[in-house]
């Protein structure tokens, strides 16, 4: 028994190496990090961590995280800004209150002797150190992934399958670039919830065979892209559209920044087929 109980250690310790090993450019910290449980322990350690760029391992009885990380691809703040925004108090972050408040009973440590009191709130937008400031992440950020949803639909209005592909793997790209660190709390919960998905719709259209099956995607993406840009601080001024007759008379939605009507649907069969419901 102590045998296949060192050899499940030792298999353990070699996968922990192995998982540190990939990280290049490697840098490691220990930082102060408020929680209670194992459960805290699960949460802050996944939120924190992202294969080969960044490890935490956060240790119940010492409140404290040993964090390995790739320097070139990340930072010390950008990674406790995602363990802030999660509900941990932190060396350099305060979370959300509100996040705070909806953590398991457990996981509810004291914020009486909270580390990060003084420090910035995970959504402050006066925050700068991050990226040269709120709006340049902005820029190149959700700013990027909008564009590029608009240069899709832009190519299927204008019924261009080869377009479209090009624009929407543009899309999945820009996609994989947005930095969570750069959002504030409603964009970053509003991001994790659509991220998978949207990445997952711009791929059906880049790859898709026809033009029908791009705009069949298309009402998918739209949907997200909707959600993203309600609880976006972008700068671009967006319409949200409709047509009835889409997707088989059961309507269909999607985002444009323009207010007359050009129909990603059905291109010149039926340009000015639709209404402006909403702007965003």
């Amino acid at each position: 028994m102590k045998k296949i109980s060192f050899f499940l250690t030792l298999i353990l310790g070699l996968g922990l190496n192995t998982t540190i090993a990939q990280i290049k450019n490697e840098k490691t910290i220990t930082v102060a990090i408020n929680g209670n449980c194992g459960m805290c322990e699960k949460t802050i350690d996944s939120n924190g961590s992202e294969p080969k760029i960044s490890k935490v391992n956060w240790d119940i009885d010492s409140k404290k995280a040993e964090i390995t990380y790739d320097s070139t691809k990340t930072s010390e703040e950008t990674i406790l800004k995602k363990i802030a925004l999660a509900g941990y108090d932190n060396a350099k972050f305060r979370a959300p209150d509100d996040v705070y408040e909806n953590l398991h009973e457990c996981c509810k440590y004291d914020r009486e002797h909270q580390i990060a009191k003084k420090g910035p709130h995970a959504d402050s937008k006066d925050h700068k150190d991050m990226n040269h400031g709120k709006h340049e992440v902005q820029k190149n950020g959700l700013d990027a992934v909008l564009t590029n949803y608009l240069s899709v639909k832009d190519a299927l209005v204008a019924t261009d399958s080869k377009s479209a592909a090009d624009a929407a793997k543009k899309l999945a790209s820009e996609i994989k670039k947005v930095d969570m660190a750069g959002l504030g709390e409603t964009e970053h919960q509003t991001w994790m919830k659509v991220k998978t998905e949207l990445e997952k719709s711009a791929l059906q259209i880049s790859s898709a065979s026809n033009i029908e099956n791009q705009r069949s995607s298309f009402i998918g993406l739209s949907d997200l892209i909707y959600k993203l840009a309600k609880d976006s601080e972008t700068e671009i001024e967006l319409y949200y559209q409709f047509c009835p007759m889409a997707n088989n008379n059961k309507g269909a939605y999607w985002i444009c920044k323009e207010n007359s009507v050009k129909n990603p649907y059905y291109g010149s069969k039926m340009m000015t087929c639709g209404e402006v419901k909403e702007k965003i």
